[in-house]
């Protein structure tokens, strides 16, 4: 058997030397278009030619590339997607929902499952989260109770953090009501190679979306979607097809493909180191009296996500990311009081060394040096009060306005301040004094609103 047969089709074929009378328009060289620094991809960006297989009508090697990558994390059926995690989302909320099913939803769901709601004309039921960040399973169960027209729950988990949510207990609440689970496991895709795993797929969950490449060593835009359920697996690939391009890239697919091979034949092990050298850091944190957020939650959170409480410090996240950057150290993410880094198998001992003789110095910056507030991280919700359906308040004319003018008026979008791409206001709820507020402190300047 191929070791990776997506890849092996895709390197066969620039090899082959071809005269390629097709799809794309570089031929696989373009000449002097494109800088020389493209010519190793080029010749592997290929298109849906016989021997190469077709993603929507997989019966080749993607179709076995996908079934190797379902066989590794324990799912009935893995789709890949070129498309981002997005097109994972929308393609498990069209299985779950159809046309205009009702959802108990994460209110901290990611704006692209918002807006695939609107496509769908879901009905979205809030769950908001704890004072710990986390969905209470209660929480999920009441709404199931009170609500029995929903059709899915959908969670997310990990969040941009690394917390988790208790997600065997909401799994028993979900089988309980009869209800699919569905998981936003954007940056949790490398969790099932963790012992023991703590991968969504693992507690039972009916479909996760892993954005691949967030922690995987796979091109931007690479991601899986697992289905867990085999009830949904027959339509998948043609729930999929109503959202995604025509033209998906071979290069990000081959490297979902190369990443699944490695993961198989070294994954458990990369993952196993690096879980020893995360904790050496989170020691370093500790004697610099930098705290790591929920270190001492042991099963509920990512342990390779380094989530640091720089207002501790009297530092705010902003503030200690650009400290950070000229040490040489770029975080993926900083906010009002925290600082985020992902860290993966292939940092160098040299670039860890780097991040910890940085973490040492840290207290010995000067505190607010930029002049960045140090805020409390934003984990409560406004009220909100719904006034349109999001399809009706996104599809309707809109204006764009100073947020300062915008009291009382409807949102005809999402405005997501932090973390990134989680919502304070929905298209089609009422922005209040309280939202205003929110959306001005978190740098929101303009907002579109209904006509």
């Amino acid at each position: 058997m191929s070791r990776a047969p997506l890849w092996e089709a895709v390197r066969d074929y620039a090899l082959e030397g071809t005269a390629r009378f097709h799809t794309p328009g570089h031929s696989g060289r373009a000449g002097s278009a494109l800088p020389s620094a493209f010519a190793g991809i080029l010749p592997c960006d290929q298109t849906e030619i016989p021997g190469l297989d077709s993603l929507y009508e997989a019966g080749g090697p993607i179709a076995s590339a996908e079934a190797a990558a379902a066989a590794l994390y324990g799912a009935s059926r893995t789709l890949f997607s070129a498309g981002g995690c997005t097109l994972a989302i929308q393609t498990m909320l069209c299985l779950a929902l159809g046309e205009g099913g009702a959802v108990a939803m994460d209110r901290r769901s990611h704006r692209s499952a918002v807006q695939t709601c609107a496509l769908l004309d879901a009905r979205p039921y809030w769950l908001y989260p704890g004072g710990d960040g986390r969905i209470p399973p209660d929480s999920v169960e009441d709404l199931l109770r009170n609500q029995p027209d929903i059709r899915a729950v959908y969670i997310t988990s990990p969040d941009y953090y690394g917390r988790l949510c208790d997600l065997p207990a909401i799994v028993a609440v979900c089988r309980k009501r009869r209800v699919p689970l569905l998981v936003d496991n954007a940056h949790g895709s490398h969790l099932a190679f963790l012992r023991p795993s703590l991968h969504p797929l693992a507690f039972g969950a009916d479909m996760t979306a892993d954005s691949a490449h967030k922690t995987l060593p796979v091109l931007t835009g690479g991601a899986f979607l697992h289905i867990g359920n085999p009830a949904f697996a027959p339509g998948a690939k043609s729930a999929m097809s109503l959202f995604g391009s025509t033209s998906p890239a071979y290069p990000v697919m081959a490297s979902l493909d190369l990443c699944r091979a490695w993961l198989q034949e070294e994954g458990t092990a990369a993952f196993a180191a690096l879980y020893d050298r995360v904790k050496d850091l989170e020691t370093v944190c500790e004697q610099t009296g930098l705290p790591v957020l929920d270190r001492d939650l042991s099963g509920l959170r990512d342990p390779l996500r380094l989530t640091l409480e720089t207002g501790a410090l009297g530092l705010s996240g902003q503030t200690a990311e650009a400290y950070f950057r000229r040490q040489g150290c770029q975080a993926e993410y900083a906010d009002g009081s925290r600082i985020v880094f992902i860290l993966t198998p292939f940092h160098t001992e040299t670039e860890l060394d780097r991040l910890a003789g940085a973490v040492r110095r840290l207290p010995g910056q000067a505190k607010e040096a930029d002049g960045c507030p140090i805020r409390p991280v934003f984990s409560s919700f406004p009220q909100t009060e719904r006034v349109l359906t999001l399809r009706q308040a996104v599809f309707r004319p809109a204006e764009l306005l100073p947020t300062a003018q915008t009291l009382d008026r409807v949102a005809a979008e999402t405005a997501c301040p932090c973390p990134p791409g989680v919502p304070v206001v929905l298209p089609g709820e009422k922005i209040t004094k309280e939202i205003r507020q929110v959306l001005l402190a978190s740098g929101i300047s303009s907002l579109k609103v209904v006509k």
